[in-house]
């Protein structure tokens, strides 16, 4: 069984239930995700454009549509540490362990964290790809960072117990970040630089510092993030980063974060991606998962491996952060 590490499942939740859906997990979603044997996952709560123009009301919306959704889905249920994990597994629903992509909804007031906190949040990154009150992300000013409110950001996060998320903050702001210290650090849906020069991945540098803070790295479906040249956009090219990171920081560091976005409307993939698709073929969607882990299997993981980056490091690393 599998544990994505990073789904914007919510967006489409929201998108639905504003139109007047419900029960969206159910009617779109948990049917295509048990077919992909995923068991549970991070669904984050993310502020997409157009939506950024007054983050703190997109964000009000997420929380709100998320509430409503999960109150009357009987089959998946929100968890806040491992001890709900598991009792989830035993019951056989499905779990959501929510997450932030970005806290530009919070504006410049760290006590809204705790408001996050209480409402399920155990996972957050200070930016999407915008650069805010706290933070730089990718499309942000390159020579600019951390703020020093967001440095009392992070340390609040790690001071919660919550997953500190390095994806989408551009170099300055992953080593201020670093040099903050505090707990793990972790790319939910990032893959190697090396083999794919584009921003949103890592340097070997990137990933050995994310290695020495005992994080993890999700490896992320999305095609751009794979290879710059279209016809190596292939599930293959993903299983070589697979292969690099393993062999670059170890197999105890390695995951995945799918970040699957074939159910968002043209308006939002739109705002992050200039290619007309955004999968990679062969892992057009959760449901390919299945064959990716047998083509990885004969590429060499073990089958001890496998549960490590299907599962494993992904609860260790709740187990050892959150609890």
């Amino acid at each position: 069984m599998i544990f994505d590490g990073h789904s914007d499942i919510f967006t489409d939740v929201t998108v639905r239930r504003l139109k007047g859906e419900t029960q969206v997990l159910k009617n779109h979603h948990l049917p295509r995700l048990r077919k992909g044997n995923i068991e549970g996952g991070c669904f984050v709560l993310w502020i997409d454009p157009p939506y950024d123009a007054d983050p703190a009301k997109r964000l009000g919306e997420l929380m709100h549509c998320i509430k409503d959704e999960m109150a009357e889905c009987e089959e998946a249920v929100v968890v806040k540490n491992l001890k709900e994990i598991e009792e989830a597994r035993k019951a056989g629903k499905f779990y959501i362990l929510p997450g932030l992509e970005g806290l530009s909804g919070i504006g410049t007031d760290l006590d809204k964290i705790d408001e996050l906190y209480d409402f399920g949040c155990r996972h957050a990154m200070l930016s999407w790809n915008e650069q805010n009150d706290l933070s730089t992300g990718t499309k942000g000013d390159p020579n600019r960072g951390l703020t020093e409110l967001g440095k009392k950001a992070v340390r609040k996060l790690h001071d919660k117990h919550m997953l500190v998320d390095v994806s989408h903050t551009n170099e300055r702001t992953f080593w201020d970040m670093a040099k903050v210290g505090g707990g793990p650090l972790m790319a939910s849906h990032s893959n190697a630089r090396a083999l794919a020069d584009v921003v949103r991945n890592l340097t070997d540098c990137q990933l050995l510092e994310i290695r020495d803070t005992n994080g993890i790295v999700g490896l992320n479906s999305f095609n751009m993030l794979v290879d710059k040249d279209v016809k190596e956009q292939t599930v293959d090219g993903l299983i070589r980063h697979a292969d690099y990171i393993a062999n670059k920081i170890g197999v105890e560091h390695l995951a995945f974060g799918f970040d699957f976005c074939e159910f968002l409307d043209d308006e939002a993939a739109g705002s992050f991606c200039d290619q007309e698709n955004t999968f990679t073929v062969g892992l057009e969607d959760c449901t390919h998962v299945p064959a990716m882990v047998e083509k990885m299997k004969k590429a060499g993981f073990s089958d001890k491996e496998l549960e490590m980056i299907c599962r494993g490091n992904w609860m260790n690393l709740i187990q050892r952060v959150i609890g």
